[in-house]
Protein backbone atom coordinates (compact mmCIF):
# COMPACT_ATOMS: atom_id res chain seq x y z
CA UNK A 1 0.00 0.00 0.00
CA UNK A 2 1.27 3.57 -0.50
CA UNK A 3 2.75 5.65 2.21
CA UNK A 4 1.98 8.66 4.03
CA UNK A 5 2.97 12.24 3.06
CA UNK A 6 2.98 15.78 3.84
CA UNK A 7 -0.07 16.63 1.37
CA UNK A 8 -2.18 13.84 2.75
CA UNK A 9 -4.99 15.99 4.92
CA UNK A 10 -5.24 15.29 8.75
CA UNK A 11 -7.87 14.47 10.38
CA UNK A 12 -9.55 12.85 13.75
CA UNK A 13 -11.63 9.72 14.97
CA UNK A 14 -13.68 10.88 17.89
CA UNK A 15 -16.48 9.08 20.30
CA UNK A 16 -17.93 9.48 24.07
CA UNK A 17 -14.21 8.93 25.60
CA UNK A 18 -13.09 11.97 24.48
CA UNK A 19 -16.23 13.77 26.38
CA UNK A 20 -16.67 17.03 25.34
CA UNK A 21 -14.47 18.09 22.55
CA UNK A 22 -13.52 22.06 21.84
CA UNK A 23 -13.92 21.94 18.21
CA UNK A 24 -12.65 25.07 17.49
CA UNK A 25 -9.73 24.55 19.13
CA UNK A 26 -9.22 21.39 16.92
CA UNK A 27 -9.75 23.09 14.04
CA UNK A 28 -7.37 25.15 14.37
CA UNK A 29 -4.43 22.91 14.97
CA UNK A 30 -4.66 22.05 11.38
CA UNK A 31 -7.18 19.20 11.18
CA UNK A 32 -9.40 19.18 8.19
CA UNK A 33 -12.26 16.47 9.31
CA UNK A 34 -13.49 14.28 11.91
CA UNK A 35 -15.00 10.69 11.55
CA UNK A 36 -17.62 10.53 14.94
CA UNK A 37 -18.63 7.20 16.26
CA UNK A 38 -22.04 7.43 15.81
CA UNK A 39 -23.49 3.54 16.86
CA UNK A 40 -22.58 0.11 18.47
CA UNK A 41 -26.12 -1.08 19.37
CA UNK A 42 -27.72 2.40 20.15
CA UNK A 43 -26.58 6.16 19.68
CA UNK A 44 -23.68 7.69 20.95
CA UNK A 45 -24.47 9.77 23.42
CA UNK A 46 -22.16 12.35 22.20
CA UNK A 47 -22.56 11.85 18.46
CA UNK A 48 -25.07 14.50 17.55
CA UNK A 49 -23.18 17.25 19.92
CA UNK A 50 -19.86 15.94 17.84
CA UNK A 51 -21.27 16.53 14.38
CA UNK A 52 -23.18 19.64 14.69
CA UNK A 53 -19.80 20.90 16.96
CA UNK A 54 -17.06 19.80 14.24
CA UNK A 55 -19.56 21.04 11.24
CA UNK A 56 -19.85 24.44 12.85
CA UNK A 57 -16.02 24.29 12.95
CA UNK A 58 -15.46 24.06 9.18
CA UNK A 59 -14.97 20.55 9.71
CA UNK A 60 -15.79 18.01 6.74
CA UNK A 61 -17.58 15.13 9.18
CA UNK A 62 -17.94 11.48 8.28
CA UNK A 63 -19.80 8.77 10.77
CA UNK A 64 -18.46 5.35 11.76
CA UNK A 65 -20.54 2.04 13.65
CA UNK A 66 -18.43 0.08 15.40
CA UNK A 67 -19.64 -3.65 15.33
CA UNK A 68 -19.16 -5.34 18.66
CA UNK A 69 -18.77 -9.32 19.47
CA UNK A 70 -23.08 -9.01 20.22
CA UNK A 71 -23.18 -8.78 16.09
CA UNK A 72 -22.58 -12.47 15.22
CA UNK A 73 -25.36 -12.99 12.20
CA UNK A 74 -25.89 -11.43 8.65
CA UNK A 75 -29.31 -10.51 10.21
CA UNK A 76 -28.22 -8.75 13.32
CA UNK A 77 -25.12 -6.76 10.81
CA UNK A 78 -28.22 -5.46 8.79
CA UNK A 79 -29.87 -4.47 12.13
CA UNK A 80 -26.96 -2.85 13.67
CA UNK A 81 -26.94 -0.97 10.05
CA UNK A 82 -30.78 0.11 10.78
CA UNK A 83 -29.14 1.78 14.01
CA UNK A 84 -26.61 3.26 12.44
CA UNK A 85 -28.95 4.91 9.49
CA UNK A 86 -31.29 6.23 12.14
CA UNK A 87 -28.24 8.29 13.93
CA UNK A 88 -27.45 9.56 10.52
CA UNK A 89 -31.31 10.71 9.68
CA UNK A 90 -31.02 12.30 13.47
CA UNK A 91 -28.61 13.98 12.87
CA UNK A 92 -29.88 15.51 9.67
CA UNK A 93 -29.30 12.96 7.01
CA UNK A 94 -26.99 11.59 4.32
CA UNK A 95 -26.62 15.37 3.41
CA UNK A 96 -24.75 16.12 6.09
CA UNK A 97 -21.47 14.42 6.16
CA UNK A 98 -18.67 15.02 3.60
CA UNK A 99 -16.99 11.73 4.18
CA UNK A 100 -17.76 8.40 3.72
CA UNK A 101 -19.99 6.08 6.32
CA UNK A 102 -17.75 3.46 8.13
CA UNK A 103 -17.67 0.04 9.68
CA UNK A 104 -15.36 0.00 12.62
CA UNK A 105 -15.00 -4.11 12.44
CA UNK A 106 -11.89 -5.27 14.48
CA UNK A 107 -13.19 -7.68 17.23
CA UNK A 108 -13.99 -11.02 17.25
CA UNK A 109 -14.33 -12.58 20.73
CA UNK A 110 -17.35 -14.85 19.88
CA UNK A 111 -14.55 -16.99 17.17
CA UNK A 112 -16.69 -16.55 14.31
CA UNK A 113 -15.50 -17.75 10.83
CA UNK A 114 -13.41 -15.72 8.51
CA UNK A 115 -16.49 -16.38 6.41
CA UNK A 116 -18.73 -15.38 8.90
CA UNK A 117 -16.69 -12.11 9.59
CA UNK A 118 -16.99 -11.38 5.58
CA UNK A 119 -20.75 -12.03 5.58
CA UNK A 120 -21.32 -10.00 8.69
CA UNK A 121 -19.52 -7.34 7.00
CA UNK A 122 -20.98 -7.30 3.70
CA UNK A 123 -24.30 -7.60 4.86
CA UNK A 124 -24.13 -4.58 7.42
CA UNK A 125 -21.91 -2.87 4.08
CA UNK A 126 -24.58 -3.57 1.40
CA UNK A 127 -27.35 -2.36 3.97
CA UNK A 128 -25.27 1.43 4.05
CA UNK A 129 -25.24 1.86 0.57
CA UNK A 130 -28.76 0.97 -0.06
CA UNK A 131 -30.25 2.91 2.48
CA UNK A 132 -28.00 5.73 2.13
CA UNK A 133 -26.85 5.58 -1.45
CA UNK A 134 -23.24 6.29 -1.00
CA UNK A 135 -20.46 3.65 -0.73
CA UNK A 136 -19.26 3.31 2.72
CA UNK A 137 -15.85 2.04 3.60
CA UNK A 138 -14.40 -0.69 6.51
CA UNK A 139 -12.34 0.30 9.28
CA UNK A 140 -10.16 -2.52 10.40
CA UNK A 141 -5.99 -3.06 11.36
CA UNK A 142 -3.39 -5.20 9.63
CA UNK A 143 -3.74 -8.17 12.07
CA UNK A 144 -7.34 -8.26 11.83
CA UNK A 145 -7.94 -7.42 7.76
CA UNK A 146 -6.92 -11.09 6.86
CA UNK A 147 -10.44 -12.26 8.57
CA UNK A 148 -12.19 -10.83 5.31
CA UNK A 149 -11.77 -11.53 1.65
CA UNK A 150 -13.88 -10.14 -1.30
CA UNK A 151 -14.51 -6.49 0.61
CA UNK A 152 -11.66 -4.52 -1.68
CA UNK A 153 -14.61 -3.45 -3.56
CA UNK A 154 -15.34 -1.30 -0.41
CA UNK A 155 -12.72 1.77 0.41
CA UNK A 156 -10.21 1.02 3.33
CA UNK A 157 -9.61 3.00 6.32
CA UNK A 158 -6.60 1.02 7.72
CA UNK A 159 -4.95 1.79 11.38
CA UNK A 160 -1.51 0.84 12.04
CA UNK A 161 0.24 3.04 14.15
CA UNK A 162 3.83 3.66 13.04
CA UNK A 163 5.49 5.62 10.10
CA UNK A 164 5.74 2.20 8.02
CA UNK A 165 2.88 1.65 5.05
CA UNK A 166 0.59 -1.20 5.48
CA UNK A 167 1.07 -4.07 3.29
CA UNK A 168 -1.68 -5.35 0.67
CA UNK A 169 -3.86 -7.50 2.28
CA UNK A 170 -7.50 -9.49 1.58
CA UNK A 171 -7.50 -7.55 -2.00
CA UNK A 172 -6.79 -4.09 -0.81
CA UNK A 173 -3.97 -2.54 -2.87
CA UNK A 174 -4.63 0.92 -1.54
CA UNK A 175 -5.91 2.71 1.67
CA UNK A 176 -8.14 5.49 1.31
CA UNK A 177 -7.88 6.86 5.15
CA UNK A 178 -4.67 5.67 7.06
CA UNK A 179 -4.90 5.97 10.95
CA UNK A 180 -1.16 6.56 11.53
CA UNK A 181 -1.80 7.56 15.42
CA UNK A 182 -3.46 6.84 18.76
CA UNK A 183 -2.89 9.95 19.42
CA UNK A 184 0.80 8.90 21.97
CA UNK A 185 2.37 7.04 19.10
CA UNK A 186 2.54 7.27 14.83
CA UNK A 187 2.76 11.05 14.71
CA UNK A 188 1.75 14.74 15.42
CA UNK A 189 -0.60 16.90 14.37
CA UNK A 190 -0.34 19.52 11.74
CA UNK A 191 0.77 22.17 14.29
CA UNK A 192 3.40 20.03 16.05
CA UNK A 193 1.33 18.86 18.85
CA UNK A 194 0.75 15.55 20.13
Amino acid sequence: MQTRNKYNAQGIDVSHWQCAIDWPKVATSGISFAFIKATQNKINPQFLANVKGAKAAGLMVGAYHYMDDSVTTVDKARAAAQVFYQAIQAAGGVNVFDLPFVLDYESNKQNLSKAALTANAKAFLDEIRRLTGVTPMLYTYPAFIGNFSGLSDYPLWIARYSNQAPVDASGWKHWDFWQYSDGQVGGTLPNGDR
